[in-house]
């Protein structure tokens, strides 16, 4: 016996794909939560809490496209549309050359200036050319994660150069 599979039951494959992925993220995520070490003390919050939060977000997002891609496709969302649409490589590249950068430079420049320049590629990828705006929203928010994170959290992100 031979099945067909019509042009309706593989349409939204793509989605479906995406869904579970997502959701094996967040699974993955969350079993590496588990392992980090629990709060101790007083303290209710400790590291794990960020991470259970994003693998939770992660994989109730993912049950969310799961469901939509298998009522009818994600809504909105029109695939001939998007699949005749060429890739933007310019933008890909300034986006990979801030995470790149990010990576390479967290530890020695510091969270602050590492985020800092991400942002402000990541922004270029997106077709800003406003450099001093992106730098002083992306010194923003790298300031306060850091801030949240080493003096609200306890957990030391990388100063590098600059003296916190």
């Amino acid at each position: 016996m031979t099945t067909t599979t019509t042009p309706e039951a593989t349409k939204h494959s793509g989605q479906v794909l995406l869904s579970v992925a997502v959701v094996l993220l967040g699974t993955a995520l969350a079993y590496g939560t588990s392992q980090l070490p629990e709060a101790s003390g007083y303290a209710k919050v400790g590291p794990r809490l960020m991470p259970s939060i994003v693998s939770g977000g992660l994989f109730v997002l993912g049950l969310l496209l799961l469901k939509e891609s298998l009522t009818g496709g994600f809504h909105r969302v029109d695939e001939d549309e998007h699949a005749a649409t060429p890739t933007n490589w310019p933008a890909f590249l300034w986006i990979s050359a801030g995470l790149v950068l990010n990576g390479l430079l967290i530890v020695s420049a510091g969270f602050v200036i590492a985020g800092t320049l991400l942002f402000v590629l990541a922004a270029r990828g997106f077709e800003s050319r406003a450099y001093v705006r992106n730098a002083v929203v992306g010194v923003a928010i790298a300031g306060f994660t850091y801030a949240f994170f080493t003096y609200g959290l306890g957990l030391a992100l990388p100063a590098g150069i600059l003296p916190f």
